[in-house]
C-alpha cells in the first residue's frame, strides 16, 4: 500500500459519521392497528359500578403517541444514538414493559440481527433521563419490515413490574456498532408533538430535549411510539368547597381527577378526545335517579337537609383491560350548618338550688354540645342540661352539631346568688297626720315591701320606705331578696301613730345637682309655719338633729347621692320628714386611647376610655357637630383627620376636649417599572421607582402570597422565555396595587454538540443544532477553532474539557456546553501491524484475503470513504483464505480494516 492510501486509511479508522441532526429513513409506515375516533367512543354510563376506593384496574398499553399521530416516520438508533419518550405520573402506577415498533435498517435487508436495549429512567427536572435505568430488557430484532405495517414490526419489552411515583422516561438504546435500527415516531413535519417536549434523543451518548434536535432542518416536534404497559388503581374523589353549607350557598364539587390518572389525556382515551366530562357521572342526593355528566359540579339546594353526593368516574384505556372503562365510585356526605340554638333557663340561681337548661333549634336531628369557654371539648351532649346544686357563677357555650357541621355558639351566663341571712328593721312612731319612715336592711340583696303577708308582688323595693300620711297605727311586711333568693318568712314592721297631731311639713329647696370639681358649697333652705322650728337630720328616721337653722351649708367631697331631711317641730310632735336630694357628680378625666394608624380605604376603630361617664366625638375643638356617642368610634377617613373627644357625666362636662389625630397612610405608587432585556438561560434584573417612601415586594402572580424578593431591585432565576413578575409597593403596612413587568428574553442558541473519538488521539466535534450562529471551540489544551465541524488532534492522551460557545448572529446571545472527553493513547502507534494479500484488486465483487496468525474473533470491517461502515464479517480462523463479498456495494474505493492488519483500500468497479 502506498503512503497516500495509508494516510487515508488512518483517517478513516473508527470513523462513524454523526451529523448535527437525527436521521430518518425514507420508508413508508402504515398504521394498520385499530384506532378509535371520538365518534367511536361509547358514551354509556351504565357500566358496573364499584364502591371500593380505590378500584384496581387491569393492564393497559398507553398509545397516546400513536393516537395523536397524523403520519408516521422512522428515526434510526445506533450506538450513542437513542430515543426516549417522557410520561407523566399523576399518581403511583406499575410499569411492566412497553410496546414499540422497530426493525433493522439495512438496504438491502440484512440477515443480521441486533440488540435493542429497552430502559426506563426517572425523569429529571430537565425532562431528560437521570440516574441509572430502573428496569431494562434486551430485544433481538431483525430486518423484517412487513411492508411498513405497524402490526408486523411491533416489539414488546418486558421486565419485573416497578411502581413509579413521578415522571418517567422509556428509551430504546443499542450497543450495536454495525447496524442501525429504525424506530417509529409520529410526524415531526406535522408537529404531532404539539411542542409538549415529551420526546428526547441522545447523540454521542448525551441526552437532549427534542426541541433542540432536528431532522433535515425540521424541528423534532413529535412523539416516539413507545407505549408503556401500566397498571394502576383509580380512586374517584372530589372536594367540596363547603362541607357545611348554608341554604343560601352554591355548593361546588371539585373533581380530583385533575390530580390523578383519570384526568390525564395521556392515560384516558376520553380525555384525549376532550370528552372528559363523560367520564364523570354526578348525583347531588336530591333525586337518586337524576344524574349529571361534568368534570366538576355545582348545585344550590332549595331545602335544608343532609345529602349524599356521588360521583362515578371512569378511565378508558387505549389498548388493554381498561379499553371499555374501569370504574370507581366516590360518595361523600354533605351536611348543612345548623342555626345557633336557643337556651331557656334561669340566669340567676340561688346557691344550693338545682337548675335546668334546655337547648332548642328549628333544625331537626342536630345534637347539642355544651362546653366551657376556651374549650372545644363538650362536657355534656343533649338538649337538657341539669345542675343538681349550684355553687358558683358559671358560663357555658352551646352549639348544634350536625354530623360535624357546627352552628355558632350561644353563650349563657349563670349567676350564683347567696340567700340573705339577716334582716334588720325598726318600727317608727309618728304623730297623727304625718308620714312615717321605716328603715330595713339585710346582709345582701334588697328589701321588698308588701301590704299583706301573702301578697305576690311587692308595692315597693328599697331599704327606706316613707309611708303616706297616717292617722292610725299601720303594719307592713318586708322580705330580704337577693336576685330571687329570698329570706323567709316575711317580717312585720309597724308605724305606730300617736293621738297628738303633727304640724305641717316644711318646704325645702328643690333637689339639685352639683359638680365636684367646680363647686365649693351649697346652701339648702327650709321654710316652716309660724311658731314652728326646723330640725335637720341626715337619716330618714330616728337619729339626732344636727341643726335647727332655717338653712344649712353642704360642701361635697365625693361623687354620689347625698340626702338631708328636715321636719317642723311644735314642741310636742315633729312633722313628716321631708328629704332633699343632692346629686354630687364630676366630669370624667381621659384615660387610655386606642388609636390605630390605617391604610387609605380601610376603616379604624378609635377607643377613648374614661374613668366614668360618657364620651362624645366632635369635629371641632368647641361647638361643632356631634359625630358619635360612645367610647368607641369606627371611621373610614381618606386622609389624616382630627377628632375632638368630650367627656361628661350628667351636667358635668370636662371643659377641655381632647384632640385625636387619626393617621391615614397611603401606599406609594409605582411610577416606573422596568424589566431587563436578556438572552435566554440568564437571570433578568427588574427595578421600580416609587412616587413616595416605601418598599417593594416581588411575586410571580397577582394573587400569590409567596414573596420572591424585596427591594426596588429584583433579580429573577434563569429564564428560558418571557416570564411575568409582579411588584407591590408597601409603606407602613399599607400595600399598593401590584404592577407587572415582562422582561424581553431573546432566544439563545443551542450549544449541544456531538463528538467522535478517532485514532491518533483525534476527536471530531459537530454542533447538534447551531442554526445561524457563530461557532467557537475550546479543546481544553489551549487550542481553539471557529469551524462548524472540526477534527482536533491532541499531543498527549488525557481528559480534556471540550467547550463549545455558540453566538447568535441575529441578537448576540450566547450559549455554551462543556463535555469532558477522555482521549486514549493511539493503539496504531504501539502495534506492529502485519500486511495481507488481497486479490483481485480492483475487483467486481469477490475479494480473496490470505490471512496469517489472526487473533481469535477477528472482524473484517468495510468502510466507505465517507466513514460509514457498510459491511462487517467475522473471520473464520480455520480458513487460510477468506472470501469477502462486495457485490452489493456501489463502485468506488473502500477501506478494509481487520484486527492486527494494516488498513488497506479496495477498488470496486
Amino acid at each position: 500500500m502506498n503512503k497516500k492510501y495509508f494516510l487515508i486509511a488512518i483517517v478513516l479508522i473508527g470513523f462513524n459519521t454523526l451529523s448535527a441532526q437525527l436521521k430518518s429513513l425514507n420508508v413508508k409506515i402504515t398504521d394498520d392497528l385499530i384506532k378509535h375516533s371520538s365518534q367511536d367512543v361509547n358514551h354509556s354510563t351504565n357500566s358496573k359500578r364499584s364502591a371500593s376506593n380505590p378500584k384496581a384496574c387491569g393492564v393497559d398499553t398507553v398509545e397516546f403517541p400513536r393516537y395523536r399521530g397524523t403520519a408516521f416516520f422512522t428515526v434510526t438508533v445506533s450506538q450513542g444514538r437513542s430515543l426516549g419518550q417522557l410520561y407523566e405520573c399523576p399518581q403511583p402506577l406499575v410499569l411492566s414493559g412497553f410496546t414499540f415498533y422497530a426493525f433493522v435498517a439495512a438496504n438491502p435487508p440484512s440477515p443480521k440481527k441486533m440488540n435493542l436495549i429497552c430502559n426506563v429512567y426517572n425523569a429529571g427536572s430537565d425532562s431528560l433521563p437521570t440516574g441509572s435505568p430502573l428496569r431494562s430488557d434486551t430485544i433481538l430484532i431483525d430486518s423484517t419490515f412487513g411492508g411498513g405495517l405497524l402490526s408486523r414490526i411491533e416489539k414488546h419489552a418486558s421486565f419485573k413490574p416497578i411502581t413509579l411515583t413521578g415522571k418517567y422516561i422509556i428509551t430504546v438504546e443499542t450497543d450495536s456498532v454495525d447496524l442501525n435500527a429504525g424506530i417509529v415516531t409520529n410526524s415531526y413535519s406535522a408537529g404531532n408533538g404539539q411542542r409538549h417536549n415529551l420526546n428526547c434523543g441522545s447523540i454521542s451518548g448525551l441526552w437532549y430535549n427534542g426541541r433542540n434536535l432536528n431532522i433535515g432542518g425540521v424541528s423534532f416536534n413529535c412523539d416516539i411510539l413507545l407505549h408503556p404497559h401500566v397498571k394502576y388503581d383509580i380512586g374517584a374523589d372530589f372536594r367540596i368547597n363547603n362541607n357545611c353549607y348554608n341554604l343560601s350557598d352554591t355548593v361546588k364539587f371539585t373533581n380530583e381527577s385533575k390530580n390523578n390518572i383519570i384526568g390525564s389525556r395521556v392515560y384516558n382515551r376520553y380525555e384525549f378526545f376532550n370528552l372528559g366530562y363523560i367520564c364523570h357521572n354526578w348525583n347531588n342526593g336530591i333525586n337518586p335517579f337524576q344524574n349529571f355528566n361534568s368534570v366538576d359540579y355545582a348545585v344550590k339546594y332549595s331545602s335544608k337537609s343532609n345529602y349524599q353526593v356521588r360521583v362515578i368516574s371512569r378511565i378508558y384505556g387505549y389498548r388493554g383491560a381498561n379499553f371499555n372503562g374501569c370504574v370507581d365510585t366516590a360518595i361523600k356526605d354533605l351536611n348543612f350548618k345548623p342555626e345557633t340554638p336557643s337556651i331557656s333557663g334561669l340566669s340567676n340561681v340561688c346557691i344550693g338550688d338545682s337548675s335546668k337548661y334546655i337547648a332548642s333549634s328549628t333544625d331537626l336531628g342536630v345534637v347539642f354540645e355544651w362546653s366551657k369557654p376556651n374549650s372545644n371539648t363538650p362536657f355534656f351532649t343533649g338538649n337538657e342540661y341539669k345542675i343538681s346544686q349550684v355553687t358558683k357563677n358559671d358560663t357555658f357555650l352551646v352549639r348544634a352539631n350536625n354530623n360535624g357541621c357546627y352552628s355558632n355558639t350561644r353563650q349563657f351566663i349563670i349567676r350564683a346568688n347567696s340567700y340573705p341571712t339577716s334582716l334588720t328593721f325598726k318600727d317608727d312612731s309618728v304623730c297623727s297626720g304625718s308620714r312615717g319612715i321605716i328603715l330595713a336592711n339585710s346582709n345582701i340583696g334588697t328589701i321588698s315591701w308588701y301590704y299583706n303577708i301573702n301578697d305576690n308582688a311587692p308595692f315597693f323595693t328599697g331599704n327606706s320606705f316613707q309611708t303616706p300620711v297616717l292617722n292610725a297605727t299601720t303594719s307592713y311586711f318586708i322580705e330580704a331578696n337577693n336576685l330571687g333568693c329570698k329570706l323567709t318568712p316575711r317580717k312585720e314592721v309597724k308605724v305606730n301613730v300617736g293621738s297628738d297631731f303633727a304640724p305641717l311639713e316644711p318646704v325645702l329647696s328643690n333637689d339639685t345637682n352639683i359638680c365636684l370639681s367646680s363647686s365649693t358649697s351649697l346652701t339648702i333652705n327650709s321654710t316652716v309655719a309660724s311658731g314652728l322650728t326646723v330640725r335637720w337630720y341626715d337619716v330618714a328616721s330616728g337619729g339626732t338633729s344636727f341643726s335647727n337653722n332655717s338653712s344649712i351649708n353642704f360642701t361635697p367631697t365625693q361623687r354620689g347621692l347625698k340626702t338631708f331631711y328636715a321636719e317642723a317641730y311644735n314642741g310636742v310632735c315633729g312633722s313628716s320628714r321631708v328629704p332633699v336630694n343632692i346629686n354630687v357628680d364630676d366630669f370624667p378625666s381621659f384615660g387610655n386611647l386606642t388609636l390605630p394608624s390605617i391604610c387609605k380605604g380601610d376603616s379604624a376603630e378609635m377607643i377613648q376610655l374614661t374613668n366614668f361617664g360618657i364620651v362624645e366625638w366632635f369635629d371641632a375643638s368647641s361647638n361643632g357637630n356631634l359625630l358619635n356617642l360612645g367610647s368607641s368610634y369606627k371611621v373610614s377617613p381618606t386622609a389624616n383627620t382630627d377628632y375632638f373627644v368630650q367627656a361628661s357625666s350628667g351636667i358635668c362636662i370636662n371643659p377641655n376636649r381632647q384632640k385625636v389625630t387619626l393617621m391615614v397612610n397611603e401606599p406609594p405608587q409605582i411610577s416606573t417599572i422596568w424589566g431587563d432585556t436578556i438572552c435566554a438561560k440568564n437571570p433578568a434584573k427588574f427595578s421600580v421607582k416609587l412616587s413616595g417612601n416605601g418598599s417593594v415586594k416581588w411575586f410571580d402572580s397577582d394573587t400569590s402570597q409567596t414573596v420572591l424578593g424585596s427591594g426596588n431591585i429584583f433579580v429573577s432565576p434563569s429564564l428560558n422565555g418571557p416570564t411575568r413578575y409582579f411588584a407591590q409597593p408597601e409603606n407602613m403596612g399599607c400595600n399598593g396595587k401590584r404592577s407587572s413587568v415582562i422582561p424581553l428574553v431573546r432566544g439563545a442558541p443551542f450549544s449541544g454538540f456531538s463528538f467522535q473519538l478517532k485514532s491518533w488521539q483525534q476527536v471530531t466535534v459537530s454542533p447538534i443544532n447551531s442554526g445561524s450562529a457563530s461557532i467557537k471551540w475550546y479543546f481544553g489544551d489551549g487550542k481553539t477553532s471557529n469551524n462548524t465541524n472540526e477534527t482536533h488532534r491532541y499531543q498527549n492522551p488525557g481528559v480534556y474539557n471540550i467547550k463549545l460557545i455558540v453566538t447568535s448572529i441575529s441578537n448576540g446571545c450566547k450559549d455554551s456546553t462543556i463535555i469532558p472527553v477522555t482521549v486514549a493513547e493511539s493503539s496504531i502507534q504501539n502495534i506492529d501491524l502485519q500486511t495481507i494479500k488481497a486479490y483481485p484488486n480492483p475487483t467486481n465483487g469477490i475479494i480473496n484475503l490470505e490471512l496469517n496468525d489472526l487473533i481469535n474473533e477477528s472482524t473484517i470491517e468495510v468502510f466507505s470513504l465517507t466513514g460509514e461502515k457498510v459491511k462487517t464479517q467475522l473471520v473464520n480462523t480455520e480458513l487460510k483464505i477468506q472470501q469477502l463479498d462486495l457485490t452489493n456495494l456501489t463502485s468506488g474505493l473502500y477501506l478494509i480494516r481487520i484486527n492486527g492488519i494494516k488498513p488497506f483500500l479496495i477498488n470496486k468497479y
